[in-house]
């Protein structure tokens, strides 16, 4: 109660302070500052109330962008979320890098066979169920059924290539917040990182092959998947260059590392923009150099988890914030089926992928659960689409996609944490962490 009513005396103040100094009349930037101090303090008390109903925090911060947002109570406003879009670039390098650090080496060697097999799994039956279910469905879904199969097959393509990419944020967040530790939660990160590589080459060969389809007259772009490679590929050498010079660091000044990594983080950001580079692959890249190749691996996933709270708030809410209803409400059947669709052919993946490789009852029946958020890659993904194919068709996939990835993002955390609960890997049991390994083993 009493941070419900904390929350309203803060929606309160701050209106009557934006009422008090007009935006026209306030210095620039002013209320920016002042949207970003309100959001951090009423997420992070959102984030705490929720926890009451077994919610988990990110829940409570991405909620309170949505009722925060312009679609609602427009504290934030389109505008506003835009100037404050830099937290995002500097929270995903911050996510990815404690991604790359979670990454051992030494825990892929012990179980290369579970984590192949329920990748591959995944990839083959989320690709091809999405664009089967596409095809079979095609004559009752409106736009779709006004098109040639060619071009059902096509978008089905993109569709289930877009379906197959996961949300390393979400996953980080909830690892993060839960302390959670054990064989399920090693599974979702460790297929999570990986698989955040490898949809960016499928995407890439998939979108190849439909534009042709899609597009009377065009051929298949080999250019496009080649330039892809390369991006890749020089974003992963600038990740081992980035770790190197963390490494650096943390050997030789030992000093405030987390401050470091904010400047030095900042750096790369405008840098990854200048030479086209993917942050995630970087920073990912980056902490997997460390964690493998140093003994500061434990110490930088501390320093980050130590100090990084508010960031995470911040990027939560305002990824809430930019969800777009008029995007589902004009699509909202289309986009309940693709969500459907990926829900149903993750769970039947990962079931396939785990069931002959691992004897770990919560692993065969939960660990879909932790494949459900969608964030960052996504999104990118879908807007290259839209200006891939111009005109109705990828105006189309983006929007959907969008709105799709709205409701993965809302139903992606509640069902991990639930995920994480049920195999008794959440901080509440992980004290005593060899009752709860040997527990789950035996099962």
């Amino acid at each position: 109660m009493r941070i419900t009513i904390f929350i309203i005396l803060l929606l309160l103040t701050t209106a009557f302070i934006q009422r008090l100094i007009p935006s026209h009349t306030a210095l620039p930037g002013a209320e920016v500052v002042l949207m970003l101090g309100f959001v951090l303090l009423a997420a992070y008390l959102l984030g705490k109330s929720v926890t009451r109903i077994r919610l988990p925090k990110i829940s409570g911060y991405l909620l309170a962008g949505i009722l925060l947002g312009p679609y609602f109570l427009n504290y934030l406003s389109s505008s506003t979320v835009g100037e404050l879009k830099l937290i995002d670039d500097i929270a995903l390098s911050l996510i990815a890098l404690t991604a790359g650090g979670e990454f051992r080496l030494s825990n892929v060697r012990q179980k290369w066979r579970l984590l192949t097999s329920v990748i591959s799994w995944q990839i083959v039956i989320v690709l091809c169920g999405v664009t089967a279910g596409i095809l079979l469905l095609s004559p009752w879904l409106g736009f779709i059924n006004q098109q040639p199969l060619r071009v059902v097959l096509g978008i089905g393509l993109i569709f289930g290539s877009l379906a197959i990419a996961k949300s390393p944020a979400t996953t980080i967040a909830i690892i993060t917040e839960s302390k959670a530790r054990g064989p399920l939660t090693d599974l979702v990160l460790e297929v999570t990182v990986a698989k955040d590589i490898i949809v960016v080459l499928v995407f890439a060969v998939i979108l190849a092959f439909a534009e042709p389809l899609v597009l009377p007259g065009q051929e298949m772009r080999l250019q496009y998947v080649l330039s892809v490679l390369g991006e890749i590929s020089l974003s992963l050498f600038v990740g081992g260059v980035a770790g190197y010079l963390i490494y650096s660091y943390m050997k030789y000044v030992k000093q405030q590392t987390f401050i470091f990594l904010m400047g030095f983080i900042l750096l790369i950001i405008e840098v990854s923009r200048l030479a086209h580079l993917e942050i995630v692959l970087v920073f990912m890249m980056a902490g997997f150099m460390i964690q493998n190749f140093s003994k500061h691996g434990d110490e930088l996933i501390h320093a980050i988890e130590s100090n990084s709270l508010p960031v995470y708030v911040t990027f939560f809410t305002i990824a809430g914030a930019s969800l777009n209803f008029d995007l589902f409400i004009k699509n909202w059947v289309f986009t309940l089926l693709i969500v459907g669709l990926r829900l149903g052919t993750t769970q039947i993946g990962t079931w396939l992928g785990s069931r002959f490789t691992t004897t770990n009852v919560f692993i065969r029946r939960y660990s879909w659960m932790g494949f459900i958020g969608q964030a960052g890659v996504t999104l990118g993904l879908s807007i290259i689409v839209g200006r891939t194919l111009p005109g109705e068709i990828g105006n189309f996939i983006k929007t959907i996609m969008i709105a799709a990835i709205a409701i993965n993002q809302l139903l992606g955390p509640v069902l991990f944490r639930f995920a994480l609960d049920k195999a008794g890997e959440v901080s509440a049991t992980a004290a005593k962490p060899a009752v709860v390994l040997t527990s789950a083993q035996k099962k």
